[in-house]
């Protein structure tokens, strides 16, 4: 398994080239914990599918099984997060782990029908080489259900951890022409977004049966056996666009999740390219953070990082969270490391800055402190709302020329944003301590209280 930093999540290996060789075992056998307690866990192929190429989703799926009541499996509620579990691969070079394990998700209680938990290896782990590889899942999913585990049985004490089966798996190159033919089709999918229900096709279907529930309704006495027709009309018609709708969503996710993971100079520009075209605007659109999860997977990092760079110094472009956050991820890759921002591995239980983290993360605000004189009108508004909301222990100088902008644009801004900034930042804008502040943010702190410390210093 590939070495793991006390600090960080993962430390790159040697890419070399792998041959092909027999696997450690194709058939999953499940493996018993050691505490009897009837629950077992198998690794298996997830619809049978051992053979990828370079970029392609990999995913193997955990089988659990309980032979009598009490226990439960947390499943994976977040899309975008490692898995919980520590995957490991042999040999170990060709790969590296691009973040550590993630905890979280919802408890399902296991019986002796199998639950099939699918794991996306590619959350974790980022293959470099093509070769065959042997998979081997160490999970500590299995935890007491909310109806409880039958007296004298042990469960979970000390912490329930197994490692699976190995399955196999092969990978085989990818031509850079089938990749950029590939890239090419995945984004004209990415491209059409779905019509959100009712859609026009649906308004223009269903419009004889409103023309005739209007005429009903506007000449009594109405048929009411009919109108219940009608409406079952409707609703059936309704559902049925709200599905095709879910469909078309989900295939336009898998296509952004097929596109994150591809590793070639024309997939980096797509991943960019999306990650730009989130404006973090409250959209249920996450095709961001869909490529931001997949920036490790990239070759060509000094590219990805000199994309990031200039759209982050773009005048024209208002900072975001998910463009700060690549730009993070990027730099990270480039020293073969990943930094976590809030969560120290020496200190279980607790979310710690790491320095260096914190002191990158700060030094980016300031170079966008540094373009506010250049930017303009609602540019230069939302700017300063990004570097307020997001910078906590900005240099002096840096804060308070934010503060500045704020103030003066803050008669402008809506009400919403005004309540926001004063709930929020307070402390940043409205301090004693600071220097008083021009009208009418003077005013709108001096009526306002101070919210409770935990709001204000809320990261």
């Amino acid at each position: 398994m590939a070495c793991v930093r006390p600090l960080v999540s993962f430390i790159t290996v040697s890419a070399v080239g792998l041959s092909c060789r027999p696997g450690l075992a194709q058939q999953p056998t499940a493996i018993l914990p050691t505490d009897n307690s009837g629950i077992t866990v198998r690794l298996e192929p997830h619809e049978n599918q051992t053979q990828f190429k370079l970029g392609d989703p990999i995913t193997l799926d955990l089988v659990f099984t309980a032979q009598s009541p009490g226990y439960a499996v947390a499943t994976d509620t977040n899309r975008f997060n490692a898995p919980q579990d520590l995957v490991n691969v042999t040999p170990s070079d060709g790969w590296f782990y691009s973040v550590g394990a993630q905890p979280g998700g919802s408890p399902q209680d296991l019986g002796r029908d199998p639950v099939r938990i699918p794991v996306m290896l590619n959350r974790s782990v980022v293959f470099q080489q093509p070769g065959h590889y042997e998979i081997t899942i160490q999970t500590s999913r299995v935890i007491p259900s909310r109806t409880g585990i039958p007296p004298g049985t042990q469960c979970c004490v000390p912490r329930w951890s197994e490692t699976t089966n190995p399955v196999g798996i092969d990978i085989l190159p990818r031509d850079e022409h089938e990749e950029s033919l590939l890239v090419a089709q995945l984004s004209s999918q990415i491209e059409k977004k779905p019509q959100a229900p009712p859609s026009d096709d649906l308004k223009k279907q269903q419009q004889p049966l409103a023309t005739e529930l209007e005429q009903m309704q506007k000449n009594p006495p109405a048929d009411p056996q009919r109108i219940m027709e009608l409406m079952r009309e409707f609703g059936a018609a309704l559902a049925a666009d709200e599905a095709r709708f879910d469909k078309q969503t989900e295939a336009r996710r898998e296509a952004a999740i097929r596109l994150s993971y591809l590793q070639g100079d024309d997939a980096v520009r797509a991943k960019v390219r999306w990650i730009l075209a989130d404006k973090e605007d409250g959209s249920d659109d996450d095709t961001g953070l869909v490529m931001l999860n997949g920036l490790a997977h990239s070759r060509n990092l000094q590219l990805q990082l000199e994309l990031l760079q200039a759209a982050w110094l773009d005048t024209q472009r208002i900072p975001t969270g998910v463009l700060q956050s690549a730009l993070q991820q990027t730099k990270a890759f480039l020293q073969n490391e990943t930094f976590e921002l809030y969560y120290s591995h020496g200190v279980p239980g607790r979310m710690l800055p790491h320095k260096e983290v914190v002191e990158e993360y700060d030094r980016e605000l300031g170079e966008i402190v540094a373009t506010l004189p250049q930017r303009t009108g609602s540019n230069r508004e939302q700017t300063a709302y990004y570097l307020i909301m997001s910078g906590h222990s900005l240099n002096p100088m840096d804060a308070a020329s934010v503060r500045a902008v704020i103030a003066e644009q803050f008669a402008a801004m809506s009400p919403g944003l005004q309540s926001t900034l004063l709930r929020m930042r307070w402390k940043e804008l409205c301090d004693p301590s600071l220097r008083v502040a021009p009208e009418p943010l003077k005013s709108a702190c001096a009526s306002t209280q101070p919210p409770p410390e935990t709001e204000v210093f809320a990261k």
